[in-house]
């Protein structure tokens, strides 16, 4: 793909009001619309200068702070400079139209600094997509897992798959060429099976890591005065929702995020079910199983003195996994309490007894670690390449020659270029830039 060589700008901090807006720009016009803009001539490299913002007629804008980055060394790899100004929108907007006017420079399109830097060997596919999913992401865990793709991780793993494999196919072609070179059949066998366990471990986790990355979505739902709002506060460590003795006190659903061992849970405290609820109360049920089926764990919290009543077992299955809450043991008799299992915990909300036992349970079902890949375009081109490998593995198995398997070896290293930007074709580079922000 060709390099756009327009000189391109755009504001790169979130729109509205704050203590500073950032404009960035890049290009080989880059100098050039400095001196513009600031009747400064001389910028030296990335050196942070406070200067003045002036408009076409030198009517003074704004203070603010630039930097200029000089090609190569800058995020996109070409002259680049980033202006800090106050962040006001009158201010911003007046700048970018100031910049406009100089006739120099385009607003940039979605993602395209961060094209740019691709194109021009700063960081490769599987990075450039990372930046975009860190800046999405919701939670600490997803931050830190598009970060360790950031990092460039992934993608030495992924290159030395590749070059392993690109090697090994070398072998092939040689034994095809040389009649005296012996390339037997299970040492192509021995060379493949490593790889297949390296994309293994690479996609371990695969089940859970949308949900880690946006954050575990967690329903607390229940009887009427249960004890639902009570375990919500005992988790939050505050009284968030309302606590009352008269049932169906909670109607809307009160949504709160707690990182627990490093892992994001947003709890929903919802509205009692009950089948002769009416009106608000009503809506607030019907809200309440809407927001069990998408949820990655229930909480059914149950009155430990009146058990699990056998018309409550239709509400267990809504969710992707249940975790039955025995609440208000402080009631109980020591005789009438059974031990935790992975399935059930007995707590008293309004004492925070069991809490910490409740949190290990729901930590523990994520708890082989934060999966690498979690972006569905990472998913498939490692499944496809893990699939082929396999599918020559099997071949030479059967009997076939090791030459009869080098397309689908070759398939499976497309497949890994793929992955890293080296056969990236337009349309998939436009794709994912597209839904990249302005400014980044």
């Amino acid at each position: 793909m060709e390099i756009d060589t327009d000189t391109i700008y755009a504001e790169s901090s979130p729109k509205g009001y704050g203590g500073i807006s950032t404009i960035r720009i890049s290009g080989v016009q880059t100098v050039e619309i400095l001196r513009r803009i600031t009747l400064c001539d001389v910028w030296p490299p990335h050196k942070q200068i406070f200067t003045h913002l002036y408009d076409q007629d030198s009517s003074f804008m704004d203070q603010a702070m630039a930097v200029y980055h000089p090609c190569p060394h800058s995020y996109t790899g070409e002259d680049s400079a980033e202006i800090h100004c106050h962040g006001n929108p009158v201010v911003v907007e007046r700048l970018l139209n100031v910049i406009g006017s100089t006739h120099l420079a385009r607003c940039a399109e979605k993602g395209e600094f961060t094209k740019r830097a691709f194109l021009n060997a700063k960081i490769d596919l599987l990075q450039a997509e990372a930046v975009g999913a860190l800046i999405s992401a919701g939670c600490a865990a997803g931050t830190e897992m598009a970060g360790s793709i950031l990092d460039g991780g992934l993608s030495r793993d992924v290159l030395a798959i590749s070059d392993a494999l690109t090697h090994v196919l070398a072998e092939i072609e040689v034994s095809f060429i040389n009649e005296d070179m012996d390339l037997n059949s299970t040492s192509v066998l021995v060379a493949l099976s490593p790889l297949i366990e390296q994309i293994d471990e690479l996609l371990k986790g695969q089940d859970t890591a949308t949900n880690l990355y946006n954050g575990i979505s967690t329903t607390i739902a229940g009887l009427p005065n249960a004890g639902k709002s009570s375990l919500f506060n005992a988790i939050l460590g505050y009284p968030r929702a309302i606590v009352h003795a008269e049932g169906g006190t909670t109607r809307d659903i009160i949504r709160e995020r707690v990182t627990i061992s490093g892992i994001d849970f947003i709890f929903h405290d919802t509205a009692g079910i009950r089948e002769t609820s009416s009106g608000p109360e009503r809506i607030g049920v019907e809200k309440t199983i809407e927001n069990l089926r998408a949820s990655d764990i229930v909480l059914y919290v149950v009155d430990a003195r009146k058990g699990l009543q056998p018309d409550e077992n239709r509400w267990l299955d809504l969710g992707k996994k249940t975790i039955i809450i025995m609440n208000k043991i402080d009631l109980l008799d020591s005789d009438n309490m059974h031990g935790n299992t992975q399935d059930t915990v007995w707590i008293s909300a309004k004492h925070h007894t069991g809490i910490d036992k409740l949190t290990s349970v729901m930590t523990e079902q994520f708890s082989s670690g934060l999966p690498r890949i979690f972006i569905p375009r990472h998913a498939y081109l490692l499944g496809k390449a893990r699939d082929l490998l396999k599918q020559a593995s099997e071949s030479i198995e059967s009997g076939l020659t090791v030459d009869c398997v080098s397309i689908d070896l070759k398939s499976a290293v497309h497949s890994l270029e793929e992955l890293v930007g080296k056969e990236a074709d337009d349309d998939i580079l436009h794709t994912i830039f597209s839904q990249f922000c302005v400014g980044k």
